[in-house]
């Protein structure tokens, strides 16, 4: 009984999920002359995959997707870093 009430407190507990589309690098100065239409190139093309990371921490990857009107990521790989270490 006692494994079921932490499962279902933990279910219920928030968490920070992180969708990385790509990373850029530049002077502060450029970032600062920036305006608003300017576009800041990422280091992936739109058809690589994202980075999804749970709390600081990189869990999949997956796909950008439009669903009604939406931006949203499909799930392509679960990542198991005790597999990779």
């Amino acid at each position: 009984m006692h494994n079921r009430a932490l499962k279902n407190s933990l279910m219920d507990a928030p968490v920070r999920v992180d969708v990385v589309l790509g990373e850029a690098r530049m002077p502060v100065e450029e970032l600062m002359a920036m305006s608003h239409g300017d576009i800041l190139a990422l280091d992936r093309e739109t058809r690589d995959q994202v980075d999804i990371y749970v709390s600081d921490r990189l869990m999949a990857r997956g796909r950008l997707v439009i669903a009604d009107g939406q931006l949203g990521v499909t799930l392509s790989e679960i990542i198991d870093e005790r597999r990779a270490a």
